[in-house]
């Protein structure tokens, strides 16, 4: 049983999380991108999904890339023949 009590509390906390970060980019996308470019503003629905597209595209790949060659780079050429 308390598996299942971790699961329910760990998907609530996943669908909690999703919710406050559409609502998050749903706040700057209505305040500063519809004016200036004459957009109308984004529904909560569409700022979650934009949150999965950027997800999908930029997901966890790319920051460990990014991270690996930074570190690689600060490196120098004997450290990496040891």
């Amino acid at each position: 049983m308390p598996d299942v009590v971790g699961l329910a509390g760990g998907l609530l906390a996943a669908v909690v999380g999703l919710a406050s970060l559409s609502a998050v980019l749903l706040w700057p996308w209505s305040t500063t991108v519809s004016a200036p470019f004459s957009l109308r503003a984004i529904t909560f629905w569409q700022a979650h999904k934009l949150l999965l597209i950027a997800g999908m595209l930029f997901g966890p790949q790319s920051a460990t890339k990014y991270t690996s060659d930074r570190q690689s780079a600060a490196v120098g050429p004997s450290e990496h023949e040891s």
